[in-house]
């Protein structure tokens, strides 16, 4: 399935998209103007190094709010035999895009604009959303939507909503929130129950494989028992 750019913005946008959109451009930008490749962050890092332990040769990979497309190259030069990459910020798209045509592998990925909660999704082996439950208002939505495409793995990183560190997460989220909108650049997040995300992912058919932490970051790998065809 070919998940064509939306020439009006992101597939299905609502205005909480647009808010999405205009954040992460912002943020594209300014490393941008300085000529600068951003490297993963810790949590992510944590979330590749997972990913890096399982057997990626040959698999296919789908990673929602890919952003500028830094996992989904690791992988790809792992061995990941084909990448699809779909984000709300169409210059983070941009940026993915030239980032593998510079490391000549572009014919094995492929990258839109959209909302991951609404376009429709082809299975792949794996599903990844890396710092990205935390953006939506809807969480079971955006679980809803995505949980079916992952044929064996799904993985993502989210915030912490447990014991302390959940707390600590909500305070620097309502910071976070209350700074963007002063800036005029309201793009709320979201620390979403950890209980009801697992919950989720039992009764779509996952159990456990790994579970991480790093800070107030929760990183998590679920297979599915029963591998869909």
């Amino acid at each position: 399935m070919d998940l064509k750019p939306n020439p009006n913005g992101p597939d299905g946008a609502h205005p909480s998209d647009a808010r999405i959109a205009r954040h992460f451009d912002a943020k594209v930008a300014e490393p941008l103007a300085k000529c600068e490749d951003p490297s993963l962050v810790p949590a992510s890092q944590r979330l590749r190094d997972a990913l890096l332990s399982l057997d990626a040769v040959g698999r296919t990979v789908l990673e929602l709010g890919c952003g500028r497309g830094g996992l989904l190259l690791l992988l790809v030069r792992a061995g990941v035999a084909r990448a699809t990459g779909v984000d709300l910020s169409p210059a983070s798209i941009d940026v993915a895009r030239s980032r593998f045509e510079q490391a000549q592998l572009a014919q094995r990925a492929h990258f839109s604009v959209g909302d991951a909660a609404r376009v429709p999704l082809e299975p792949h082996d794996w599903v990844i959303l890396d710092r990205v439950l935390c953006c939506y208002p809807d969480v079971e939505g955006l679980l809803a939507n995505t949980l079916p495409a992952a044929k064996h793995i799904y993985a993502f990183a989210v915030p912490t909503s447990r014991g302390w560190r959940g707390v600590v997460a909500r305070l620097e989220d309502w910071l976070d929130n209350a700074w963007n909108t002063l800036r005029g650049q309201p793009c709320p997040g979201y620390v979403h129950d950890l209980d009801l995300i697992e919950d989720r992912l039992v009764m779509a058919g996952f159990r456990l494989r790994h579970r991480d932490r790093q800070r107030l970051w929760h990183i998590a790998v679920y297979e599915r028992v029963a591998q869909v065809p």
